[in-house]
């Protein structure tokens, strides 16, 4: 089974002036592709820590660890310098992404929205990762991703801002994903009114007794109706049959139990 890790990083995050709805975003995607996400970790902008909690995701031995945050040229960004100690190698310009980065910003002096167009240590910084790491280049802003192998994990830096997250996920990661999913990964959503969850509970324990690979999960609505989503999925051989099997099982008892089953998502499984 493919696993990830994801660490935000930010002081903004921890003082609740930013909202993070990035590892919201990545874990969305990687539920589609199929990879368990095991833990997400929120970080200050704190050398020491970042450094020190990569070398323990890394330690875990997760197939991705993702991070977001902390790409910038300000003196608190300092995510690549903690991954760049964390592996142990020496930061380095990397002349392509310095390139990129000359041209974005003589365009942002031609549109007015900078002073002068002059590589300052400030902007060069942003060329700067760790010696052998892979650069993809950002489609719709400055920091690219970054990528660095440690034996058997993968190490992403991306940065904090959302909808660059989203524009090099979708460029770049989502095939780089899915190259490592080995295993059929499906999905099934069922929307009941009606019965509450403590009553739906013994209908979910009697078809997941009969269905082990299959997890259930019950997600309450809190709307004016009685109403639930339950999700059903399962990883590996014959997952698709035991999903479907599962999911018509509980149809089924639900409406047995005089509830109501009242529409379902589409099966969110891109692998099939």
């Amino acid at each position: 089974m493919t696993g990830m890790e994801i660490i935000v990083i930010g002081n903004e995050v921890l003082a609740g002036r930013v909202q993070d709805t990035n590892s919201h975003y990545i874990c969305s995607q990687a539920a589609v592709l199929g990879i368990e996400v095991k833990r997400v970790t929120i970080i200050p902008d704190d050398l020491e820590i970042i450094t020190s909690v990569l070398r323990e995701a890394v330690s875990r031995k997760p197939d991705f660890v993702i991070t977001t945050g902390g790409l910038g040229s300000t003196y608190d960004d300092m995510t690549l310098k903690a991954l760049a100690s964390a592996v142990n190698r020496p930061l380095e310009v990397n002349l392509e992404l310095l390139k990129d980065l000359e041209k974005k910003f003589e365009l942002i002096y031609q549109m007015g929205r900078a002073k002068h167009k002059e590589m300052t240590k400030e902007r060069k910084k942003l060329a700067y990762v760790p010696k052998g790491s892979q650069t993809f280049l950002n489609p719709v802003g400055l920091a690219p991703a970054t990528m660095v192998q440690i034996e058997e994990t993968k190490v992403i830096s991306l940065p904090g801002f959302p909808q660059e997250v989203k524009a090099l996920f979708e460029k770049y990661l989502v095939s780089l994903l899915k190259e490592t999913v080995k295993e059929q990964y499906v999905e099934e959503c069922i929307t009941t009114e009606v019965l509450i969850e403590s009553d739906l509970s013994p209908l979910i324990d009697q078809v997941r007794e009969k269905h082990p690979q299959v997890w259930i999960k019950s997600q309450p609505q809190r709307d004016q109706k009685i109403t639930a989503k339950i999700y059903l999925s399962a990883r590996g051989k014959n997952a698709d049959a035991a999903v479907q099997t599962a999911k018509k099982e509980l149809e089924e008892k639900i409406t047995e139990y005089k509830g109501k089953v009242i529409g379902k998502t589409n099966q969110n499984n891109p692998l099939r």
